[in-house]
């Protein structure tokens, strides 16, 4: 606001200077322009008789005494289109025209002419017919100079002073105005920030409001609000997830003391307890780390060969669960881009779920398609009450052979939506399926 002033008090200041020089200069520079403005003014002036002939020119008052004292500083004649000459101001003032009569076709223009020695400025206007019939007259008016300059005396100084006075007083004014405006522009953006400094981790739910805010600033706090709600349910989820956590993690370290404290000395027990709790830590530590972007490294997936390796990977748990694991490489997508490790994690935490639900001496398929891999066994299936919970950490459906930690179906959303993969889930009748759309999710959504 304040550079804003500024350039307009520079600017006005240039301008009243400007003005100021050029009228504390020459008053001539006037004398022009002021016996046009007679000129004009004195033919809007002139009486006619009934035959059409001018009578006289309504001098103005506070001018008439001028043609009486000074009659050679004003003079004024009338002609017509023959150069006849019609009226004068005075006798005298026909030694401003000595010689030949006017031209029957005068140009509007002006000329300089001495009389007695005194320099005047002579204007030729036409006097509009009193009937508006085409005869037309000129009126021809004389100014000497030194009237000009009297009239012009002082002029310059006074007029520059009042535009300088214009100039500060308008930068006063608008300044003025500006103030009080910006303050109002202004205070929903202090409000705003009055409200943005009390939101805190201890006051959940508090947001910015909109109710005074300018058309133009609702965007911006809208998108402030909406970022503040995907804080705060991240946050939630944080939360949740190290509950859920100190909860599962408990139950088997109470046992563990338990049986330490009872003398217990079954070592097999301990050594599986222990590695039920070293599977849980490990399902956490990958759930942590799928769940910040930053953790993933995009790049070409060679995903015939992802297939292979999490089937050589699993085989010995297929062995000992008494079921087959069988690759169907269908056909090979192109072009797909993602981490190679998530991806191993995802179909890996699949094939490992339909091994635990899928009967002794049946066959678990991953199937690698066009633009998807599928993972199906031929177990019971999934109850119809369950899909709604199936990617929900820590939740274990019923009838699962191991003892897992409810995190494998939930790790497996996380690396998909990380990716904008689809994964969707099935009844195969018999089994349950498992889709991995290898396009984008949105994508998915509007096929058929």
């Amino acid at each position: 606001m304040w550079t804003y002033l500024v350039a307009w008090l520079f600017t006005l200041s240039l301008i009243a200077l400007g003005i100021f020089w050029f009228l504390r200069g020459d008053p001539l520079h006037w004398v022009d322009h002021s016996t046009l403005a007679v000129a004009t003014e004195l033919s809007d002036r002139v009486h006619f008789d009934a035959q059409g002939q001018p009578t006289q020119i309504a001098i103005p008052d506070e001018v008439r005494w001028l043609s009486e004292l000074a009659p050679l500083d004003l003079v004024y004649r009338i002609f017509d289109e023959q150069g006849h000459e019609l009226l004068w101001s005075s006798a005298r003032a026909r030694q401003v025209w000595p010689g030949a009569a006017p031209a029957p076709t005068p140009q509007e223009a002006h000329g300089r002419v001495w009389v007695e020695g005194l320099p005047m400025r002579v204007r030729t206007v036409s006097v509009p017919s009193p009937d508006g019939g085409p005869r037309r007259l000129w009126l021809q008016v004389g100014l000497s100079e030194r009237l000009v300059v009297l009239f012009h005396a002082g002029n310059g100084a006074r007029l520059g002073g009042l535009m300088l006075l214009m100039a500060v007083l308008s930068v006063l004014l608008l300044g003025a105005v500006q103030f009080f405006l910006f303050r109002r522009l202004l205070a929903p953006v202090s409000r705003l920030s009055e409200e943005a400094g009390r939101i805190q981790l201890s006051r959940p739910g508090l947001r910015l409001g909109t109710e005074g805010v300018f058309r133009e600033l609702k965007p911006l706090v809208l998108s402030f609000n909406e970022s503040l709600q995907r804080l705060e349910d991240a946050f939630a989820r944080q939360l949740k997830f190290l509950a859920d956590a100190a909860h599962e993690l408990k139950t088997p370290l109470a046992l563990l003391k338990g049986q330490m404290e009872l003398g217990d000395t079954d070592t097999q027990a301990l050594i599986q307890d222990v590695d039920q709790l070293s599977r849980q830590v490990q399902q956490l530590l990958v759930l942590a780390e799928v769940t910040e972007p930053r953790s993933y490294r995009h790049a070409d997936l060679d995903l015939e060969a992802i297939v292979w390796e999490v089937c050589h990977f699993l085989a010995p748990l297929a062995q000992r669960a008494g079921v087959g694991l069988v690759p169907d490489i269908e056909s090979v997508p192109q072009g797909v881009q993602g981490d190679r490790s998530a991806l191993f994690v995802l179909l890996k935490n699949l094939v490992e779920n339909a091994i635990g639900f899928a009967p002794e001496g049946s066959n678990v398929t991953l199937r690698l398609q066009a633009q998807a891999v599928v993972v199906r066994d031929v177990g019971p299936g999934i109850a119809p009450a369950d899909f709604a919970r199936l990617y929900d950490r820590f939740w274990r459906a019923p009838g699962r052979r191991d003892v897992g930690a409810g995190l494998g179906l939930a790790i497996c959303l996380e690396v998909a939506q990380a990716h904008g993969w689809c994964l969707s889930a099935r009844n195969a009748e018999p089994g349950a399926e498992f889709r991995l759309g290898l396009q984008p999710a949105i994508a998915q959504e509007v096929l058929p």
